[in-house]
């Protein structure tokens, strides 16, 4: 698109992004079932619970000065709508009858969220063109989505079934049991957009990442579940190997 955005654009998308994945943490480890059982990385953001807090509140404290004073109106109107929708999330996957039946996919719910609040700075600045960033938007939200249904996938027993992944919704289960399939459709979904706008490196990135996420999983017996969390979240860094051949 050949947007340029200001420095501060991708440090709100840092801190507010971090915030919430802050609050999901500490939201995560002050509730547990059999359904949802916790894994090592609540149990961290529990034991540092005062110091993330105590964190946050700075973040929290820069990142509103940085939208009062340095956001456009227009990223300022779109990003509150997006704030609202990021707390519903949090107040429907956290409200205790989500444990009991899952009617959101959290999976999904992370990934609009997070694509969204990835496009709002160059959407707020295309108003002529915004319906040429959908295809972008929606790819990079079904890459979040495959990320989380990855973690939850390779944290747990396989294959998926209502008993050992009983917390989560029908859809990342049927996802988790199908997920190379899933992961190699996105995978030409992206290459079909490479073919359609070959001057355009997002969707070589996406490509490259939703093909990662499915070569990793033909090795997960091999590796860790730590080892394979990393890599889940390494694979959405491929933009980072087109950067150089952004004009």
């Amino acid at each position: 698109m050949h947007t340029h955005l200001p420095w501060h654009a991708p440090l709100i998308l840092c801190l507010g992004t971090w915030l919430i994945y802050i609050a999901d943490r500490i939201l995560d480890g002050s509730h547990s079932s059999t359904l949802t059982p916790l894994r090592e990385r609540h149990y961290f953001h529990a034991r540092h619970r005062t110091a993330f807090l105590s964190a946050a509140a700075i973040v929290g404290s820069v990142l509103v000065w940085l939208i009062l004073m340095r956001m456009m109106p227009q990223a300022r109107y779109e990003d509150t709508i997006l704030f609202l929708g990021a707390l519903c999330y949090l107040f429907l996957v956290h409200s205790p009858a989500s444990n009991q039946n899952p009617w959101l996919p959290k999976e999904l719910a992370v990934g609009i969220v997070f694509a969204g609040a990835t496009a709002i700075p160059a959407w707020s600045r295309i108003d002529g063109r915004r319906m040429t960033l959908l295809p972008a938007i929606a790819i990079f939200a079904a890459l979040c989505w495959l990320n989380c249904v990855a973690i939850e996938r390779w944290e747990n027993d396989l294959p998926i079934t209502a008993s050992s992944l009983a917390g989560s919704h029908p859809s990342t289960r049927w996802a988790s049991n199908n997920f190379r399939v899933v992961a190699w459709s996105l995978a030409v979904a992206a290459a079909s957009l490479v073919l359609l706008k070959p001057g355009n490196p997002v969707y070589l990135a996406a490509l490259m990442a939703a093909a990662c996420l499915a070569t990793v999983d033909g090795f997960r017996e091999e590796l860790s579940p730590l080892a394979l969390r990393i890599a889940a979240d390494a694979s959405l860094l491929t933009p980072l190997l087109v950067l150089p051949f952004v004009r």
